[in-house]
């Protein structure tokens, strides 16, 4: 009787679905590639994500509420099977915020013990942590970097690049002339109100990295944020280098980027729970390929590649049979341009075709493809899309992507491509035509149609729409239904809702069925 009882309870065990991954999710601010869509993938691929309310989370105007979150996360992690959280968000309020806040260094000390509070009331629990090395941009408007960065912004990027520069080889006389007489007139307080918050933030990596080391942080990534191969972000970088030196790739990395790495994170907490390594094969497109340097990052993209790919729990293998074949559309010249310049046109050049070409003979192989867009910034490539479409490949993939930069369209290639097996087809197509109704439709073409046609002959401002906002998403959402209706008729969304969360131009939501 006894074996007959314990046969029919393994039997039982046989056949009763697992109970699905329980992941606590907070995002670095309230955009949809930071928040929403990464929480539509995970629960396309079956995963219980938990998320904090969206008031507490940062915009591009105000901060969120760090106290709040970690209330809520330090509340709900028994509940969790893991947690993927960003540093920015809980210590600052937001990735925004990192770059504006004033909060004392003392404050950030009581935040960032409160991960070690965190894993010794769960010490089962994963923890999976995300955090910036502030960012250097060469120049910034739209209120997301301190008032004075809009004037002094490009003279503040070119002295901390030839001290960065300094640090690795003698500068010429031109340029030691150049960096003394930026030292001498720009103004004190400025550096003064910049230098301190680098400083912080600099600080706060340093010890989450301790943590790592330590054992109460299972993975770390900091990302480079718009970095350039010289600058102060990149002098950071290379520092922290030095204070994760011995850590194993898996454990902590770093690399360009910033948006992206929420769901990069999220990819490889499932993937550790399923205790799966996904094998990638890259393919590039003819010409520099994985030499380029991408606008806004620092290091060759093969270089990105791989890490990307490890920080997802994935390996990069060229001899064996891939799980997924990631392909990879670089510029031919290597020169990454935006996506609103005239040479991002419709047609194809060979190329491109011989890019398609290869896509197509491993779909039409059965393999699993993902594409990663990055012949432009901030958006498609309009000839690879069209030649996508006009084969009825668009929807054969496991996921596309082509939005803001080169990284963090990689990461959301790679994650959504990852997970996609564990997706119904239904789920995994809408998430395609999120992508492809955002990076192509809006990005690529309606963004600049609907600036020039409405926005600017009215006065409106790029980086605030105001009084014209309701205008603005009517016009743009009506467009983007007018592109499905015809580039995506076999697969038309049965709803779609488009609006302007951060009230800009520069990005939309999406929302598909």
């Amino acid at each position: 009787m006894k074996k007959i009882i314990l046969a029919f309870l393994l039997a039982a065990m046989l056949v009763s679905p697992a109970a699905a991954q329980t992941i606590l999710y907070i995002p670095a601010d309230n955009r949809p590639v930071s928040f929403s869509d990464v929480a539509d993938t995970a629960r396309a691929a079956g995963v219980d994500i938990l998320v904090p309310p969206e008031s507490a989370l940062g915009n591009r105007t105000q901060p969120g509420a760090p106290d709040e979150l970690w209330s809520w996360l330090l509340e709900h992690g028994p509940e969790a099977d893991a947690i993927v959280v960003s540093g920015d968000s809980l210590l600052y309020g937001s990735l925004v915020a990192s770059r504006t806040h004033h909060t004392p260094q003392a404050v950030l000390q009581e935040r960032l013990a409160n991960f070690a509070a965190l894993r010794e009331h769960n010490p089962a629990l994963r923890i999976y942590i995300y955090n910036t090395i502030m960012r250097t941009p060469q120049a910034s408007a739209g209120g997301v970097e301190p008032p004075y960065y809009e004037t002094y912004g490009p003279s503040i990027f070119r002295l901390t690049a030839l001290q960065d520069k300094q640090e690795l080889q003698p500068l010429s006389r031109r340029e030691a002339a150049e960096l003394k007489k930026l030292e001498a007139t720009l103004p004190a307080e400025a550096l003064a109100d910049w230098f301190d918050r680098r400083n912080k933030n600099y600080a706060a990596n340093a010890r989450l990295i301790g943590y790592v080391r330590e054992g109460l942080v299972d993975y770390l990534i900091l990302g480079r944020d718009d970095c350039s191969p010289l600058s102060q972000s990149h002098k950071e970088s290379r520092h922290l280098s030095q204070e994760a030196a011995g850590l194993p790739a898996s454990r902590y990395a770093s690399f360009p980027g910033a948006d992206q790495l929420g769901m990069v994170l999220l990819t490889r907490a499932i993937n550790d729970y399923n205790f799966q390594i996904p094998i990638v094969r890259v393919l590039y497109a003819p010409g520099a390929g994985g030499q380029t340097i991408p606008t806004y990052e620092d290091v060759p993209f093969s270089q990105t590649i791989f890490a990307h790919l490890a920080a997802a729990g994935g390996v990069p293998l060229a001899t064996a049979k891939p799980d997924l074949y990631l392909a990879v559309n670089t510029p031919e010249n290597g020169i990454t341009r935006e996506a609103n310049t005239p040479a991002n046109q419709s047609r194809p050049g060979k190329a491109l075709l011989a890019f398609v070409d290869m896509v197509e003979q491993k779909l039409e192989a059965g393999e699993r493809v993902a594409v990663a867009d990055i012949a432009f910034a901030n958006g498609a490539d309009n000839a690879l899309m069209n030649e996508l479409a006009r084969r009825g490949l668009l929807y054969r993939l496991e996921s596309y992507s082509g939005w803001n930069t080169a990284s963090n369209t990689l990461g959301y290639t790679i994650g959504q491509g990852m997970l996609a097996p564990a997706m119904s087809p239904r789920a995994k197509n809408d998430l395609l035509s999120v992508r492809f109704l955002d990076d192509w439709a809006y990005q690529s073409n309606i963004r600049q149609e609907v600036a020039a046609q409405i926005l600017y002959p009215q006065g409106g401002s790029y980086f605030r729409l105001d009084g014209l906002s309701g205008q603005l998403t009517d016009e743009t959402e009506r467009r983007i239904r007018q592109f499905a209706d015809t580039r995506l008729a076999d697969h038309r969304p049965g709803s779609l809702r488009v609006s302007f969360p951060w009230n800009r131009m520069f990005e939309v939501k999406v929302e598909v069925k």
